[in-house]
């Protein structure tokens, strides 16, 4: 289902004038005169700028763009020792044929280097270390940047937030929506004791500094991006920037509601716009149901629903790449096979 669309400010100005009168139109609220133009929606969506158009974009110039930080994604975990390889098991995962590079196996790189053996590396730190940690970083720009150069500033500011040279390993991967870089830090002080990260520090500090990095260098997100965005991922089976919306302005009992909604501004309403598409398409997948005119009732399972479903899905065209390129080398080699028979 497309686009639903808010009245422009110059469908509902009423303007005085002497002479013959207009014939009348019938007074439509907005958000129905947006229920009916849901198929226009699919249209603007498909013309390079989001849900701008011309006239759009000629009021905007007038005003100045809001700005926003940018976004990255961290996640934190740490593993114990158990003695059983598990370290070097991960190591060899990530590292795995073509979840780096088209072919071959992937290459670490830390600091200074760029071609690291990570299981070698890791299973050094399995032979007596207490802990490793590990971190997924997906800088939401991860398109744009040197993601190894965002890994090395990364590192060496949690270096001088934590009071300690780290040693550590990376590997960036492209193999997902999203590019995004493995980092694994052993869990050992420069003094030889364990190495302790404050909860709130892996929750925050981290993410944070991340997205200051990718602030220095491209600068804050201006309105239009954060559109842009959004307008991406409205039919994705992902949790997503919109869906965190919606847990926002959700209430106790998972009510998204439009009631009172009176969009100021064109940036108001295309997020409004993008908002309600999006609980049309969670609609279409069971985790949201229309309880009103204008509201919706979230599924209690629309957070962990979706994110799992992103979850397989990145497995699944992960196997099918290796699937497709794994039939590729064989016929390659039957080939040769052939002309040497």
């Amino acid at each position: 289902m497309g686009r639903l669309r808010f009245f422009g400010r110059e469908e509902v100005e009423i303007k005085l004038r002497l002479g013959r009168p207009r014939p009348e139109r019938p007074l439509v609220p907005w958000w129905v005169r947006a229920m009916r133009r849901v198929g226009a929606a699919r249209t603007a969506r498909h013309q390079g700028k989001g849900s701008l158009n011309r006239r759009d974009a000629k009021g905007r110039a007038r005003m100045p763009e809001r700005l926003y930080g940018r976004r990255s994604v961290v996640k934190a975990s740490f593993r114990r020792n158990l003695h059983k390889a598990s370290w070097a098991r991960h190591a060899r995962y990530l590292a795995r044929d073509r979840a780096q590079r088209e072919d071959g196996k992937g290459l670490g790189f830390d600091a200074t280097r760029a071609d690291i053996d990570m299981i070698a590396v890791v299973r050094d730190w399995e032979r007596g270390d207490e802990l490793m940690w590990s971190f997924i970083i997906s800088p939401e720009d991860g398109s744009r940047i040197d993601l190894r150069e965002h890994a090395r500033g990364l590192v060496a500011g949690m270096a001088r937030d934590l009071g300690t040279r780290l040693e550590w390993v990376a590997i960036d991967h492209h193999n997902t929506d999203d590019a995004h870089f493995h980092l694994l830090v052993r869990g050992v002080r420069e003094d030889g004791r364990t190495l302790k990260i404050d909860g709130d520090y892996l929750r925050r500090g981290i993410r944070e500094q991340s997205q200051d990095l990718v602030e220095r260098e491209l600068g804050p997100r201006l309105e239009r991006e954060v559109l842009q965005a959004r307008e991406r991922v409205i039919r994705r089976e992902q949790w997503t920037e919109i869906d965190r919306a919606f847990q926002r302005k959700a209430d106790s009992a998972g009510v998204v509601s439009y009631e009172q909604i009176r969009p100021r501004g064109e940036a108001s309403r295309i997020r409004a716009e993008q908002e309600i598409e999006r609980l049309q398409f969670l609609e279409g997948l069971g985790l949201a149901r229309r309880v009103g005119e204008r509201e919706w009732q979230l599924s209690p399972e629309h957070e962990r629903e979706l994110r799992g479903r992103q979850q397989a899905k990145d497995i699944i065209k992960s196997r099918a790449r290796d699937r497709q390129r794994e039939g590729n080398r064989t016929q390659g080699f039957e080939r040769e096979r052939d002309r040497d028979g």
